[in-house]
């Protein structure tokens, strides 16, 4: 049988676990909301590299052949950039897939 003190001590380790999952949720809330601005600027950047982009840094070049160009203008920055952003999205949905079929592997 449990003590009083042990049952105290237990529903107080209970309370802040309750607090943390809250607090976690709201900060899960708001990293959704932030992930949906990123996948939108990923979206504006992969249609810029595939549409615009090449014609921006012909334009720029034909008017001065010396001229410096921003990373952006070569592919391997953007290229670089979307894919580790689709690598980081995959270990998001890993990760909460795992969470969500835990349950299915009792």
């Amino acid at each position: 049988m449990t003590s009083v003190e042990q049952a105290q001590k237990s529903l107080a380790e209970a309370q802040a676990l309750l607090e943390q999952v809250e607090a976690d949720t709201t900060r899960l809330d708001e990293t959704v909301a932030w992930l949906e601005e990123a996948l939108e600027r990923a979206h504006r950047l992969d249609a810029y590299y595939r549409g615009e982009g090449a014609q921006d840094v012909e334009t720029v070049l034909a008017d001065r052949a010396d001229a410096v160009t921003p990373p952006v203008a070569g592919e391997d920055a953007a290229w670089e950039a979307l894919a580790d952003l689709d690598a980081a999205v995959l270990r998001m949905l890993r990760v909460t897939t795992a969470e969500v079929t835990r349950s299915l592997d009792d």
